[in-house]
């Protein structure tokens, strides 16, 4: 079990469905040893952040979109500017957070 109580039988099964981030896409890096948190790091997601470690709340998505998430729900945050400049839709998100959350 990791840090964020995910046990490891579904961090594998996430870490093999989830290979770029399931927000922007952008194929993300394992960085194990590295200090700060590059922005294509890959980082662990609570799509609802109440929600259990399950496979369909928990995903990977890159550190610069879970820091812009960070607690908000899906809808209001699509709706950021980070979102719009990243081009992050509802459309554009991938289809393990859309059958999740919508």
């Amino acid at each position: 079990m990791n840090k964020w109580g995910i046990p490891e039988w579904l961090e594998q099964k996430v870490r093999k469905r989830d290979k770029c981030c399931v927000y922007c896409h952008i194929k993300m890096k394992e960085y194990p040893h590295t200090k700060g948190t590059p922005k294509d790091k890959a980082t662990w997601e609570h799509i609802d952040n109440n929600g259990p470690n399950s496979e369909s709340n928990v995903v990977l998505c890159c550190q610069s979109c879970n820091s812009s998430k960070g607690t908000k729900k899906i809808s209001p945050w699509l709706k950021s500017s980070y979102c719009k400049k990243k081009k992050i839709t509802k459309r554009t998100i991938s289809r393990a957070v859309k059958r999740s959350y919508f």
